[in-house]
């Protein structure tokens, strides 16, 4: 295990995913406030959209490469030769099935001209997914780190110079087709001498049907976090796809956490997997408690400073959306939960009961949605994405006391909890004061509160400290 290599992967990682994710929250937040409840309407639906086709070009054969390529490296110019061919071609197909599904789906011109622009820029972005892929094989994450921040700053920058010349809402799609053409550029470049791709077609199928767990649960985890705008655009008007789009996608934006706490760790949690369960076991403990902590934390602080919160940042033109947010920010800390589940399912060989799961909890999402939109509005399809991620939090959790090992996450969780009540409390006494200063000051009593509750909290203050001050 080298643990230097785990180090730099995960530094890179952090600090590019945080930088990056801070851009695109504030990028976010200043294209949400520009355009307004109906134009960002407009931009989420077809942002939806997009994102749904293009979640079928991707059928688990890149996830694959990264599980063997981790086990033999030997196999990777066949594995990432077959990902580029099988990637390009399904996103053709994608593009296609976009522009002939966009009319029955009865969108107004201005979010069917933005899908024809938006479509060809999630196709190269698609592609790049699967370099980035190739990267994590190699255990090189630190460079997809590198291409995934320069992204981000390209599509600010486009984005700003859109924002200043005051242009409509379809000139914010090329920022993002301008960004992905340049960076697949870029990657090409680094990538031609490092690598020699080829295809081995007769064995294309073989590795379609390997990789389809992972694909079909990718499909249907990225399907989740979209599907209820992609509905709510179809059945209300784009005023109020915006209005819960403008709540739910703050949510959204730190999601990424974790994802970014795990990605670094899949090499070594694939192979622990296979050699060791009791070592396995203690990391994803470890990584739960972690995870956890950040969840519910966050998901609390949301839930009580969401009035303050929404009126700064959007400057009192979503104010509609406040209860939204008190609803959905329960999904950080449920989706912090269950993911760190979800990876002992992936790395202990049962990708497809991850996938049964998650497909599953997207159909109950869907019925529950449907049933509760005459009922409560675009508030049902809040109250559907909640109900739908506790079913995967169980299910996941049954599933690994029953099939792999008698995982302990309750005991990791009074600290946390006694915590995040500690910092609620804080942040509503603070509650008149700028949401900022609110939330720092909440913030400042949860890290004291569970470094003092919790020994491995105290650890991780410690080590913090050690390393701010230069080991003093």
């Amino acid at each position: 295990m080298d643990t230097r290599l785990i180090a730099k992967n995960a530094t890179a990682l952090g600090i590019s995913s945080i930088l990056a994710k801070s851009i695109a929250a504030v990028l976010g937040i200043l294209v949400t406030r520009y355009l307004g409840p109906e134009s960002y309407g407009d931009y989420s639906t077809a942002y939806a959209y997009v994102g749904t086709f293009i979640l079928f070009s991707e059928l688990g054969i890149s996830q694959l490469m990264v599980q063997e390529g981790a086990k033999n490296p030997s196999v990777l110019p066949r594995y990432f030769g077959n990902t580029l061919f099988l990637k390009t071609l399904l996103c053709i197909l994608c593009y296609l099935a976009m522009l002939v599904f966009m009319f029955p789906a009865g969108y107004n011109e201005t979010v069917r001209l933005m899908i024809v622009f938006v479509g060809i820029a999630v196709c190269f972005n698609s592609v790049n997914q699967s370099i980035y892929n190739y990267y994590q094989a190699v255990q090189k994450i630190y460079l997809s780190a590198s291409y995934q921040f320069l992204t981000t700053v390209l599509i600010a920058l486009f984005t700003i110079i859109v924002l200043v010349a005051g242009l409509g809402v379809v000139s914010i799609t090329f920022t993002h087709l301008f960004s992905y053409i340049i960076i697949t550029i870029l990657l090409y470049l680094a990538l031609r001498k490092e690598i020699r791709p080829r295809t081995d077609i007769p064995n294309l199928t073989g590795m379609i049907r390997d990789g389809l767990p992972f694909g079909v649960h990718r499909i249907f985890y990225y399907l989740f976090t979209q599907f209820s705008i992609l509905i709510l655009s179809l059945t209300v008007s784009n005023v109020e796809v915006g209005i819960f789009s403008a709540a739910y996608k703050l949510v959204l934006i730190l999601i990424f956490i974790p994802s970014l706490m795990t990605s670094a760790l899949y090499p070594i949690l694939y192979q622990l997997g296979d050699s060791d369960r009791s070592q396995h076991q203690g990391v994803i403990e470890k990584v739960f408690k972690v995870l956890s902590a950040v969840g519910i934390a966050g998901s609390m602080l949301m839930f009580v400073l969401a009035g303050p919160l929404m009126e700064w940042l959007y400057d009192g033109k979503f104010n509609e959306a406040i209860p939204i947010l008190m609803i959905v920010a329960w999904l950080l800390a449920l989706e912090c939960m269950s993911f760190s589940l979800g990876d002992i399912l992936t790395t202990t060989s049962r990708q497809m009961q991850r996938t049964v799961v998650q497909g599953l909890a997207l159909l109950l999402l869907t019925v529950l949605t449907y049933a509760l939109n005459p009922l409560l509005g675009i508030y049902g399809a809040a109250y559907a994405v909640i109900i739908a991620e506790v079913f995967i939090f169980f299910a996941y959790y049954y599933l690994i006391r029953k099939n792999v090992y008698k995982i302990r996450i309750w005991r990791q969780l009074p600290g946390t909890l006694i915590s995040s009540v500690l910092m609620a409390g804080t942040a509503w006494l603070l509650i008149d004061f700028h949401p900022l200063l609110s939330a720092s000051v909440a913030g400042v009593v949860f890290c004291l509160a569970i470094a003092i509750l919790d020994k491995d909290f105290r650890r991780i203050g410690l080590y913090i400290v050690r390393r701010v001050t230069g080991g003093r």
